[in-house]
């Protein structure tokens, strides 16, 4: 029986079928646990779907719209021939083998198990509950476990298609976990890798996470309560600390010799690269031997084969170049001026997401930036209006930036304000016009701003050489 001042359940509604959301406390909060929107791989052409099965069990995959006819031909003939790369349900799973990832959850030596109470829940979101624990179980994700030391709360989400899908409430475990500093890749590196390339293929891995399993002996500590009794996780569940980067290891693992060359990855996403389209298919074939080699399996209806351009990362790659994603420029244009803290914060953060896009962005943000400093009464004024407007104005025609290549030479320019420092790296085409590759700049401290202009400049040149 539920105690009566026993903490209440809260469902989230999910929108988008891949959003996993993490309850993190009483206050309602939550925080998207998977990947943001601007983090991951998605398509940025029109597409066309084939079968790459029969017709009384189709498997469909997306290729790009405008291949012709000999090379349609030639993809799908691929795809079909390697159709167990992907995933139609998780009985397609095998899984990696342990020999090569597994989720080790280490505890601080401080640190003492936690058993959260079971919080109320709506009889009806109980029974759906139920049905995806039913679900969970028959697939092997997760197994009936007694009297274990930490237990964490569930977290219902419901799906656009009136499902559910049950997220954990690791916060209290979490915490007692050292970080694992396993290196993330460097997304402006992976995007500039990218651009400049004839095809591409983006591709996801299949419920991603669960395709590791959590070291045995610490299957207990993943223990979660529900209405029908408490389980465990045997393999490495969305929400846990440091599971990215026990996922990346692997990925690292098992591409390491052909990342950055045809390959990005980035967590559990895939870029497969060509210089010239007709050598993809050579590059796809080492990509899907390798997941096939390792038992990694992909997600069909997150992939697409052949295209020209995708938005990678939260940047739209082609050969042409990088450019900024029309749905972030998009969302500042809309936005109205701030008129207190928090809005001028999602202001900046927005900006922030594409700074290289910006030339001497600090320096434009000036007159409103010092409005985020303490004890400072929120005033936006005119002058504040003018530089919001004049910021706007700017990214309805913002640059394409080029990758870096290194058989060009770099033309720097720096600059130096009363206010900032920056710079911008640049490329000078067959045409001997220039082109940016990155705008970068940051803000003069108080004793900065009392620096000559030669000073100034110098600054800014360490602050280049060290950033970029």
């Amino acid at each position: 029986m539920i105690e009566e001042d026993s903490p209440s359940i809260n469902v989230v509604e999910c929108q988008d079928d891949d959003s996993i959301l993490t309850y993190l406390g009483a206050d309602d909060s939550y925080i998207q646990r998977a990947l943001p929107s601007e983090t991951q791989t998605m398509l940025n052409e029109s597409t066309i779907e084939i079968n790459i099965h029969t017709e009384e069990d189709p498997h469909i995959v997306k290729i790009r719209q405008s291949l012709n006819a000999s090379e349609q031909v030639a993809f799908t003939t691929f795809l079909r021939a390697r159709n167990q790369a992907f995933a139609w349900s998780y009985a397609d799973m095998p899984g990696i083998d342990p020999d090569i990832a597994v989720h080790n959850i280490t505890l601080k030596p401080d640190s003492k198990p936690i058993k959260q109470k079971l919080r109320k829940m709506h009889p009806r979101i109980a029974l759906l509950v139920k049905e995806e624990l039913q679900r969970l179980l028959s697939v092997s994700f997760i197994l009936p476990i007694d009297y274990p030391q930490w237990i964490s709360n569930i977290v219902p989400v419901t799906k656009a298609t009136g499902g559910l899908r049950i997220c954990t409430d690791f916060q209290d475990l979490n915490l007692a976990c050292p970080k694992d500093d396993f290196p993330l890749p460097s997304i402006d590196q992976l995007v500039d890798l990218t651009a400049g390339h004839e095809m591409l293929s983006l591709m996801d891995g299949f419920s991603g996470y669960n395709q590791i399993l959590v070291a045995p002996a610490d299957q207990h500590k993943t223990a979660f309560i529900t209405p029908w009794g408490t389980f465990c996780y045997r393999v490495m569940p969305f929400g846990l600390k440091n599971a990215g980067a026990t996922y990346q290891r692997a990925m690292t693992y098992i591409f390491h010799d052909i990342m950055h060359t045809i390959l990005e990855d980035y967590v559990d996403d895939l870029l497969g690269k060509s210089k010239h389209r007709s050598e993809h298919l050579d590059v796809l074939t080492i990509i899907f031997d390798r997941l096939l080699q390792y038992s990694v399996r992909l997600q069909p209806k997150k992939c697409v084969f052949g295209v020209l351009s995708g938005k990678l990362l939260g940047f739209i790659v082609s050969l042409r170049g990088i450019e900024v994603d029309p749905s972030k420029v998009k969302a500042i244009l809309e936005m109205p001026p701030p008129t207190n803290l928090k809005q001028l914060r999602s202001l900046q953060g927005k900006l922030q997401s594409i700074r290289r896009f910006i030339s001497q962005l600090l320096d434009r943000c000036q007159p409103f930036h010092h409005l985020l400093k303490k004890d400072i009464d929120f005033q936006w004024s005119e002058e504040c209006h003018q530089a919001f407007e004049a910021l706007k104005s700017y990214l309805l025609q913002p640059p394409v930036l080029i990758p870096p290549q290194d058989d060009h030479p770099f033309y720097l320019y720096l600059s130096a304000t009363d206010h900032a420092v920056g710079a911008m790296l640049a490329h000078r085409d067959s045409e001997n016009r220039e082109q940016a590759v990155y705008y970068i700049s940051r803000t003069l401290v108080d004793y900065e701003t009392r620096y000559t202009h030669v000073e100034k400049l110098c600054l800014a040149l360490s602050f280049v050489a060290t950033k970029l």
